[in-house]
């Protein structure tokens, strides 16, 4: 049988921020490089993007085999490191990938403008739960 402590369940929301950040970064990528396609002079930038949402999703299954495959511990110390260990890869993940956005948004004014235009809650970062 498995315990639930305050501190799993602290864990388990903060896979949960960082996993619907992550997944709202792939929706954005996803959006941002049918914008740029649009546009012959942003295809280069459209595809780093595809690049970049590809590292994404091979990254994300890359790291849920590995959490999958890690010996489940009987020792609940031992549980929960693991999970948070899951956790702070993923936001190191959200992290690469916020970067490459911002990057992108340097490089590019269309770009810029269009995330500027977004509503802003698709595009806010919640890792202060993290912390």
């Amino acid at each position: 049988m498995q315990t639930v402590t305050y501190e799993s369940l602290k864990a388990e929301q903060a896979w949960m921020v960082v996993s619907d950040q992550l997944n709202q970064r792939n929706t954005l990528l996803s959006r941002g490089i049918s914008h740029l396609e649009s546009s012959p002079v942003e295809l280069p930038l459209a595809s780093r993007l595809m690049i970049l949402r590809y590292h994404l999703r091979h990254s994300l299954r890359r790291l849920t085999a590995e959490a999958r495959h890690f010996p489940y511990s009987t020792d609940h110390a031992g549980r929960l490191h693991s999970q948070w260990m899951h956790v702070h890869q993923l936001h190191f993940l959200l992290r690469q990938v916020d970067a490459e956005l911002n990057n992108a948004s340097d490089d590019s004014d269309q770009f810029r403008d269009w995330l500027e235009s977004l509503e802003s809650r698709v595009y806010k970062s919640a890792l202060i739960s993290l912390n």
